[in-house]
């Protein structure tokens, strides 16, 4: 029974936080970063704004904070979920959880990335501890199958930046600019094409090689 009290506060304080980051993910997506205020935050939470500073150290912070709840959490746990996927699947399954996530999260990732490019210190915290996890994990994952023989032995430090800012990239763009980037490839058809690049290059197949 002692420990009740301490659980029930940590799941309350667990939902104050990700009450404000709601809030704010809003707020930053509707006026952008720079306009938003967190009085503005604290309104649409319904709290008082030196109730955010008790969670969070500054704006920026919440801005990192947002950025980690919405993108870094979703892309670990679709991850974790993938790890047994063969090596194909695996780039095809992430490809399109990038396209559809970058798609659902549109008007917060204008405010982000705006802000990340020009701030040094958002953009280094950024890539620090959020980025640069992930790139561990997918690493983890491709030397895992480079040890199975399923996949070729490569510089995993250099292949997994490649593929990965690849698919965010044109995940990003496809979801900012989709009249303008490919408008008639659908999802899948997209999804297929760049595995079967990222996996077999443009060196031709039997049959072309052959025909």
């Amino acid at each position: 029974m002692q420990d009740a009290a301490p659980s029930t506060r940590r799941e309350g304080t667990e939902a104050r936080r990700d009450q404000i980051l709601e809030a704010a993910a809003a707020i930053f997506a509707e006026k952008g970063y720079q306009r938003a205020t967190v009085r503005e935050i604290a309104a649409r939470a319904g709290i008082a704004p030196g109730t955010i500073y008790l969670y969070f150290e500054s704006k920026r912070d919440l801005l990192l904070a947002i950025a980690d709840w919405l993108i870094a959490q979703r892309v670990d746990q679709t991850l974790a979920e993938m790890t047994t996927l063969p090596p194909e699947e695996y780039l095809a399954a992430i490809t399109r959880d990038r396209i559809a996530f970058a798609r659902d999260t549109r008007a917060f990732l204008v405010a982000l990335f705006t802000e990340m490019w020009t701030d040094p210190e958002l953009q280094r915290r950024f890539f620090s501890q959020i980025v640069g996890p992930l790139f561990v994990t997918a690493a983890a994952y491709l030397r895992t199958r480079i040890e199975a023989g399923q996949v070729r032995p490569c510089r995993v430090e250099v292949v997994v930046p490649a593929l990965a800012g690849s698919v965010i990239i044109l995940s990003v763009m496809r979801a900012l600019a989709p009249e303008h980037l490919m408008p008639g490839v659908a999802d899948d058809e997209l999804v297929a094409e760049l595995t079967q690049l990222y996996f077999r290059g443009l060196q031709p197949g039997p049959a072309e090689e052959t025909g």
